[in-house]
């Protein structure tokens, strides 16, 4: 599986509460450099600007959970069902997540 790179260039919020991103590819060299090494090719990374206007790298993170939809106990493995979770008890979940405190988690 190959990853990838973008740069997160900003982002429009429609009337009906639709959110638009506007991102474009961005280059290995790009995300090597913000690293300060060379990152895994099989991750997807995104460069997105922090609250400072610095640029940040970012992860995809990606995991599943119990639906919240279909299940009020926060200690189930697996929901009932329901069209929230297309009846399969669990939903996927992903995130950007920024590389810094990644590195603080995996050793």
């Amino acid at each position: 599986m190959a990853g990838s790179a973008i740069r997160r260039l900003g982002h429009t919020i429609s009337d009906d509460g639709l959110i638009t991103y506007h991102d474009q590819p961005a280059t290995w060299a790009d995300v090597d450099r913000l690293a300060g090494r060379r990152m895994d090719r099989r991750r997807c990374y995104a460069i997105i600007d922090g609250d400072d206007g610095a640029p940040a790298l970012h992860e995809a993170v990606r995991w599943s959970q119990a639906c919240t939809g279909c299940t009020n106990d926060y200690d189930a493995q697996r929901g009932m069902g329901c069209p929230e979770c297309g009846y399969q008890g669990r939903v996927r979940n992903a995130a950007w997540v920024p590389v810094s405190v990644l590195k603080e988690v995996r050793p």
